[in-house]
């Protein structure tokens, strides 16, 4: 709770969730023959056609951080459309002849592109606009998928016999081929279940190889690795699939002259609802199949009408149909962008630990954006993906700066760190702690500590589970750790230091390092206060002794307490062999905060050794420590 400080502010107001938006969330769709961009407004279904003309043969679209790519066969190459602007910003030229197909993102600024034709993957840099390598996969890669650091291609096998179909299982990191896999015939495209097996859709040959959809397990083989362990036969020639957050896979069909064809099927037990014997019909030309995972909505192309359709994302019902461009054939949705909002802006300082480099291909960005929003996610199903999560490793230190807004003191906690912590359903739902310690700054100089306390966890972050990612800014629905700013008599922050507490304390068998997903401000606003008001002073809840400041310090810190209640106060400072250095305070107080300083002198008035020292407080029978670093 707000105690002790009032803010006053000018025209900066409270950011809230409420907040109106630059950019709305938006539906972008690729149309192949009219070779065009459109979109449409999530929030108020306004649809404005061929926006922005691509290639002449169009195969892909994806949005994300407020740009559109488009993967072009002819001329091969990636079209980057910035939404702000409504400019085209870069063209990105492919090998003649390779008629790239998909793509995916396997870093902040790295992404696979599948070539269909040099079976290949190149491996595009957007930060530097060119491509930076390449990987020999089998023949005709079309589809591809992210999993972790690992990475999942389909090739077809080439026409017309489609042999050898594979999938090559792909290490991110080495950017080499660590497994192939033999699947049926054709697999054109694969989607992740909520059990983390992963479903590849083989159309067949158009003939007599009906299609199927192999479910490859990434773990299964005797060396911990990827093996098929399951065929589901479809029939038709399914192209597209999707699984949704409740384990319903949907595979789509171009259908015949009268409608396109929905196949579905549980993907935990594989009992198939619908096939080519009865098959869901949509409009004609069923292609693209887009499940919005935010919103658990699904969404299927159809390129003979022309339009898209929203299904039930239950049993495939048609619930809306929007008309779009000449040949709309594939789908993605761009996120909502604001002019400010209340995630952490940017990293000014990182410190990796020993064991750190998980998420660090996709850094800085996994740590700046919401957590992860996947609603399948729970307090014993924590988020597992480098993409959403940076490891400090052991020891580790990271500096989040808030520039188009500033955390602020308000009722209540001020901001939320949020980490992939979890409940143990087999250890009496104790937490899986990764543990760091919390310290907030206005400048990015002198960062001032939350209290701690290794016993209970109370004051670190990396200990609470998400529970809605959904929404980060209700501390009451979202999990995470909160803090409070008043609990420093901060009246706002706009850093936040995160550091993982490596040895100061096991937190248990099998529990790591810290794995930041993201800070958000609960309390905002987009200016820092002008003036502060200090309004009656009230006790503190409870004992308190608070991070010494600075910390290391030569030649003096500063020692601030706090009491609930009147009493006599013990603060010593002794040495790591437990001897009495010096007694700072022996005195009775009044309720209230207070502070005092030492100098680096013992009791005899004499400098001692650079080192570590613990710092003790007693009153009556309560008593803590801390420890602090004197550096000559």
């Amino acid at each position: 709770m707000k105690r002790l400080i009032t803010v006053i502010f000018t025209a900066a107001a409270l950011v809230t969730a409420a907040n109106a938006r630059e950019i709305p969330r938006t539906l972008f769709v690729l149309n192949g023959l009219g070779r065009t961009l459109s979109k449409m407004n999530l929030e108020t279904l306004d649809i404005e056609n061929d926006i922005v003309t691509v290639g002449t043969f169009p195969n892909a679209v994806y949005a994300r951080n407020g740009e559109v790519y488009v993967v072009n066969s002819t001329p091969p190459g990636i079209l980057v459309y910035d939404v702000d602007t409504g400019q085209v910003t870069q063209e990105i030229a492919l090998a003649e002849g390779s008629n790239p197909w998909q793509m995916a993102f396997v870093g902040a600024n790295t992404a696979y592109v599948t070539n269909l034709l040099a079976n290949s993957i190149t491996i595009v840099d957007f930060s530097l606009g060119d491509t930076v390598g390449t990987i020999a996969v089998g023949d005709g890669p079309e589809g591809i998928l992210v999993v972790n650091n690992t990475v999942y291609v389909a090739s077809t096998g080439g026409w017309p016999d489609y042999q050898p179909s594979l999938v090559s299982v792909i290490d991110i990191r080495t950017n080499k081929v660590t497994k192939i896999l033999e699947v049926p015939a054709n697999p054109q495209d694969l989607a992740l279940a909520p059990d983390g097996n992963i479903h590849v859709v083989c159309t067949g040959n158009y003939g007599d190889i009906s299609g199927a959809v192999a479910v490859i397990n990434p773990f299964a083989d005797s060396d911990f690795t990827a093996l098929v362990v399951d065929t589901l036969v479809l029939g038709g020639s399914p192209g597209d699939i999707v699984v949704t957050t409740e384990g319903v896979a949907f595979v789509s069909d171009f259908g015949d002259n009268d409608n396109g064809f929905l196949y579905s099927y549980n993907a935990f037990s594989g009992e198939i609802s619908h096939d080519a014997s009865n098959p869901i019909r949509v409009g004609k030309g069923a292609m693209n199949l887009l499940y919005d995972d935010s919103r658990a909505e699904l969404y299927v192309n159809n390129f003979s009408d022309d339009n898209v359709q929203k299904l039930n994302s239950e049993d495939g019902a048609v619930l809306e149909t929007y008309p779009f461009g000449d040949g709309a054939q594939a789908m993605a949705i761009l996120e909502a962008l604001a002019e400010f909002d209340p995630w952490a802006d940017a990293v000014v300082g990182f410190s990796p630990g020993e064991n750190a480099g998980f998420g660090q291909n996709f850094f800085p960005n996994n740590v700046l954006g919401p957590p992860d929003q996947d609603p399948s996610l729970s307090e014993f199903n924590a988020s597992s993906k480098p993409q959403e999560l940076l490891s400090l490793g052991h020891g580790g230190e990271i500096v989040l700066e808030f520039s188009d807004n500033v955390i602020v003191d308000s009722d209540g906690a001020d901001f939320t760190v949020f980490e992939n912590a979890f409940l143990n359903a087999f250890d009496n739902n104790n937490p899986f702690v990764e543990a760091a310690r919390v310290a907030v700054s206005t400048d990015g100089v002198n960062f001032i500590e939350f209290p701690w306390d290794t016993t209970t966890w109370v004051g670190f972050a990396g200990v609470t589970p998400t529970l809605d990612g959904r929404n980060s800014t209700d501390p009451l629905v979202s999990g995470g750790d909160s803090f409070d700013l008043a609990d420093l008599g901060l009246a706002y922050a706009r850093f936040v230091k995160l550091t993982d507490i490596g040895d100061l304390k096991q937190e248990g068998a099998f529990n790591g390092d810290f794995d930041l997903d993201a800070v958000v401000a609960i309390h905002s606003a987009t200016d820092i206060p002008t003036s502060i008001a200090i309004g009656s002073p009230q006790a503190p809840f409870s004992f308190r002794l608070l991070p010494n400041f600075p910390n290391p310090f030569n030649p003096e810190t500063r020692i601030a307490f706090s009491l609930p209640q009147p009493g006599h106060v013990q603060l010593s400072i002794f040495n790591l062999t437990g001897q009495l250095v010096r007694a700072l305070v022996d005195s009775r107080y009044a309720a209230g905060n207070f502070s005092t300083k030492w100098n680096g002198l013992d009791d005899a008035g004499r400098e001692v050794a650079s080192g570590i020292y613990i710092y003790e407080m007693k009153i009556g029978t309560f008593s803590t420590a801390r420890r602090l670093t004197l550096l000559r």
